[in-house]
């Protein structure tokens, strides 16, 4: 296989690393080693992993804790990831239900004890369909600690609609994971545009924006997520993150035969050669990074007219946030958009870094 040639891939943004990189990845060692998530041959490798670039990259303004939850979010996410991705539809289809009542009872805030009893009952059950292979009860327990442990941390900073989108977000990724499985077992390779589309939800990238909401970064409403302009930007953003690493993790797939990639399907569908359906992804991601320029950039301009009182943003003037202090309200969407573009340019700059992505024996994205 040809090499590809990142260079031609446009990314317009950058991002400073945050300067609390390192003491916040300390405190994601320790909670990892406090709850014992990992046997001691994988904790001795932990603390060596680089995905803490990857948050900092994202979150360049994030405190100690704010960016040690980052951290633990995406620990936990990756545990569960893993799982996953190798998990055969039935156990998918077992798992979801038990997923979707325990979102719905962290969704609740978690300060009940009854909350917290029934998210327990809820994992307890999980881990009966065997969620961690080879884990031990113990080893079960221990997790459900450390998933409550992050959900209260995580919660104190949160508003009820921040954290009712973020859990919507993540019940399209484990719909989307059972769909991705289900493909696999059929080998049935879907079209570009239904790929298109489920590829925005099996990335879990939605939920990983929405952190910044969750965690205060960004302190606009969340009802703004459903603004037409706010909401394609996010998809866009997704989609240049999606197509990067179907570009940057083809290699690993094809070794695994995981036909789960862009690459694969334009090549299957169009029946044209590896080299052509590289190019296409290629022109795919840098004319959505075109797109997303120009709608923010459009968007910019409606804010400052809006801003010198010569005209409305007409979706928005109906929200209270935007009759309160519209300019306030512009301020916290230019740093919701902020977000989008260093998560572009972390998920990028990490992904060209990391071993992740070199080594034979790393997982394939």
């Amino acid at each position: 296989m040809k090499k590809i040639d990142f260079s031609s891939i446009h990314m317009p943004y950058k991002a400073p690393l945050n300067k609390n990189d390192l003491d916040a990845w300390a405190k994601t060692v320790e909670w990892v080693q406090r709850f014992e998530l990992l046997s001691a041959r994988h904790m001795a490798i932990f603390p060596t992993l680089d995905y803490h670039l990857l948050s900092s990259y994202a979150f360049p303004e994030a405190s100690v804790e704010q960016l040690s939850i980052v951290n633990d979010y995406m620990t936990a996410f990756y545990l569960f990831d893993k799982v996953w991705d190798d998990a055969p539809p039935e156990k998918l289809r077992k798992m979801q239900p038990v997923m979707r009542m325990a979102l719905c009872m962290s969704r609740r805030g978690l300060r009940d004890p009854a909350n917290w009893l029934g998210m327990a009952g809820v994992f307890a059950l999980s881990m009966k369909e065997r969620l961690s292979p080879g884990a031990s009860p113990k080893q079960e327990h221990r997790f459900l600690l450390a998933l409550m442990d992050l959900h209260r941390r995580m919660y104190k900073h949160s508003t009820r609609q921040w954290r009712d989108h973020f859990h919507r977000s993540m019940r399209d990724y484990f719909d989307a994971c059972l769909w991705e499985s289900e493909n696999k077992l059929k080998k049935h390779v879907p079209d570009v545009e239904e790929y298109i589309v489920e590829r925005e939800k099996t990335g879990g990238v939605k939920p990983s924006f929405e952190l910044a909401g969750v965690l205060g970064l960004v302190k606009m409403p969340a009802v703004m997520l459903d603004s037409p302009s706010i909401k394609q930007l996010s998809s866009l953003a997704n989609q240049v993150i999606t197509l990067f690493n179907d570009l940057i993790s083809l290699e690993k797939e094809m070794r695994v035969g995981d036909m789960h990639n862009l690459v694969f399907i334009i090549q299957n569908k169009q029946k044209c050669s590896l080299e052509d359906a590289i190019q296409q992804v290629v022109k795919r991601h840098n004319n959505t990074v075109a797109e997303f320029e120009k709608i923010w950039s459009e968007l910019q301009a409606r804010m400052q007219r809006a801003e010198l009182g010569q005209g409305e943003i007409e979706e928005w003037a109906k929200h209270e946030a935007y009759k309160k202090d519209k300019v306030a309200l512009f301020i916290e969407v230019r740093r919701y958009v902020g977000v989008l573009q260093a998560w572009m340019f972390a998920n990028m700059e990490w992904s060209l870094m990391s071993e992740r992505y070199k080594t034979p024996e790393a997982p394939a994205a």
